[in-house]
């Protein structure tokens, strides 16, 4: 939460990471309405199963672990290359109970993309492939989704993440 000069107000994007139901909810989307410590959040929220069975497993260990415990609009990546849960918000949360990051409408729209065009799944496909023909079939569906995209940021953020995990 931003205090002073900075403060959070109407029509701002957030991302918030919330305890839900024994596990962890991400939430990008726009402040709606806000009054005291509830805000009305409008956008999308990420459940990051994959993620969560991996340190559950005991084989997310180091920054994996760090990742889940500590989300932020900088880390979140690691939540989103594997198998996520989403699905579209409109509540209100409780923010002195949330975390609450402001990010600018640029970083929104990526983040958004990515749930939007699936991209976790196309991730996951590729990263936990059970043979090299799957790794190599997944890889190409998910080189035709990168090459299809109009969204510049997107695209671009989508590279540097296929690269970063050795896909490109």
């Amino acid at each position: 939460m931003l205090f002073g000069r900075n403060k959070l107000k109407e029509g701002d994007y957030v991302f918030i990471s919330q305890e839900y139901s024994q596990k962890i909810r991400l939430i990008i989307g726009r402040i709606i309405h806000l009054a005291g410590s509830v805000a009305r959040i409008r956008g999308s929220y990420i459940i990051p199963l994959g993620l969560l069975e991996k340190v559950t497993s005991g084989r997310g260990e180091g920054r994996p672990r760090q990742v889940l415990e500590n989300p932020d609009p900088n880390n979140c990546i690691f939540l989103l290359i594997d198998n996520v849960e989403t699905g579209n918000i409109d509540e209100e949360i409780d923010i002195s109970s949330a975390k609450m990051n402001w990010i600018n409408e640029e970083r929104f729209h990526v983040l958004d993309g990515w749930i939007k065009e699936n991209l976790p799944e196309l991730f996951a496909n590729v990263l936990r492939a059970a043979s090299i023909e799957d790794r190599m079939q997944a890889r190409s569906i998910l080189l035709e989704k990168m090459n299809s995209l109009y969204e510049r940021d997107l695209k671009d953020h989508m590279y540097a993440v296929a690269r970063s995990t050795k896909i490109l």
